[in-house]
């Protein structure tokens, strides 16, 4: 028996986190049961760790997930993608003043057994970035006369392992309409409203003269991706076709506003006419109309946080981060499609730019130049948005 501490968020780079741990035991072959029992589950949870299961159903022959719904934890939205991932999904539920909390992951074979118990929720920030605490047990079936603690964790939930506890239910779209009419489940909107910490800048001013900033273990870029389906497969292309839309949201899922630009220039959109303009192919997020913010931190630090920030591979460079996020672009009300564009950040404090307190986070253009380089667009604004169902995908509106 192999015991060993799985600790992660407390450090920038955490490799031993429960989801690179789970995406490994996922791909291994010895195994042929899952057993996934998490006390929430998130949307960008069970998206994210679709790809892997997709690939482990040709060795996995049994893959259950049950999940709590207590504390408005998890939303209508998360059991909706967890119907879609096509496994045995269960609801555990009971209508008291105690909750639903274990975080259990058990793999099984007939030579191996694996599980992780510990803090972390099926979550993206759960799996990855939150500050959890986790213990593996790697158990060699061959070996060990009597898998004990499997057997103990098996028998101490035997209702829920062998499906016959009143409590559980088997996960159906009938079942979520239920409990978002009984107020049991919010959807995403409702439960991000109850939950998000205090984004005003003045109340993180406040906050941070007591508590500051550390540095967040960051998603993994390939975790952070949309699952592959009908629903929310992304495009790094522009669609051939384009379609009028009246309202900033993101394949009609929730946004929110980050960001609105000052009357666009010539060089924010890239037009190469005019003596006095660079045609860079970029454009610096600067204040605009946003008000109290150091524009020299803001957008790297809150906006796009939560983005894969690496440091330039040319060593010249490497004071300058970069990163990749999809957006989709809206002109004028006509849906121009998603693109894929790179973000830069200098982090450099010695710079004159820096001490100007100018901004030092700027996006490249790249394709989005043939559809934002229009003169007509001089002197309207830029509106930036959040999917908050997804880190890395934004809505840029030009209006």
């Amino acid at each position: 028996m192999k015991i060993q501490f799985l600790g992660q968020g407390y450090e920038p780079i955490s490799e031993n986190s429960v989801g690179n741990h789970l995406i490994k035991l996922l791909a291994e072959r010895k195994f042929h049961t899952f057993t996934a029992i998490s006390a929430f589950i998130s949307q960008a949870g069970v998206n994210g760790l679709s790809t892997y299961i997709e690939e482990a159903r040709e060795h996995l022959e049994v893959i259950t997930i049950i999940t709590g719904v207590d504390q408005k934890g998890t939303s209508k939205e998360a059991l909706e993608a967890l119907i879609e991932l096509n496994v045995n999904a269960y609801v555990f539920y009971q209508p008291s003043i105690t909750i639903f909390h274990p975080k259990i992951y058990l793999f099984e074979g007939i030579d191996e057994s694996a599980l992780i118990v510990g803090s972390s929720n099926l979550t993206a920030q759960g799996l990855f970035s939150n500050i959890e605490a986790s213990i593996l047990v790697q158990v060699d079936n061959r070996e060990e006369k009597k898998n004990v603690v499997v057997e103990e964790l098996k028998k101490y939930y035997k209702g829920l392992f062998d499906l016959t506890e009143p409590n559980l239910k088997q996960l159906n779209q009938a079942l979520i309409d239920d409990l978002v009419k009984m107020k049991v489940v919010p959807t995403e909107k409702e439960r991000k409203a109850v939950q998000d910490k205090p984004e005003e800048s003045e109340t993180r001013k406040l906050i941070y003269k007591i508590f500051p900033k550390r540095a967040i273990a960051r998603i993994p870029a390939t975790f952070r991706k949309l699952r592959k389906s009908k629903k929310s497969k992304p495009s790094n292309k522009k669609k051939k076709t384009s379609k009028t839309v009246s309202i900033p949201n993101y394949r009609d899922e929730p946004t929110v506003l980050l960001w609105e630009s000052g009357a666009l220039t010539q060089r924010d959109l890239n037009i190469p006419t005019g003596k006095n303009t660079n045609p860079t192919g970029s454009m610096l997020f600067k204040k605009g109309k946003k008000k109290n913010i150091d524009q020299r931190h803001f957008f790297r630090d809150e906006v796009f946080q939560s983005l894969d920030w690496k440091p330039d591979e040319k060593a010249n460079l490497s004071h300058l981060e970069r990163a990749k996020a999809v957006f989709k672009i809206i002109v004028q009300g006509t849906d121009e499609g998603d693109f894929e564009l790179r973000l830069s950040h200098n982090t450099k404090i010695d710079t004159k730019t820096y001490k100007q307190k100018n901004s030092m986070t700027s996006i490249s253009w790249g394709d989005a130049k043939k559809v934002i380089a229009k003169n007509e667009l001089i002197g309207k604004t830029e509106k930036l948005y959040k999917n908050k169902n997804h880190n890395d995908q934004f809505v840029l509106i030009f209006d």
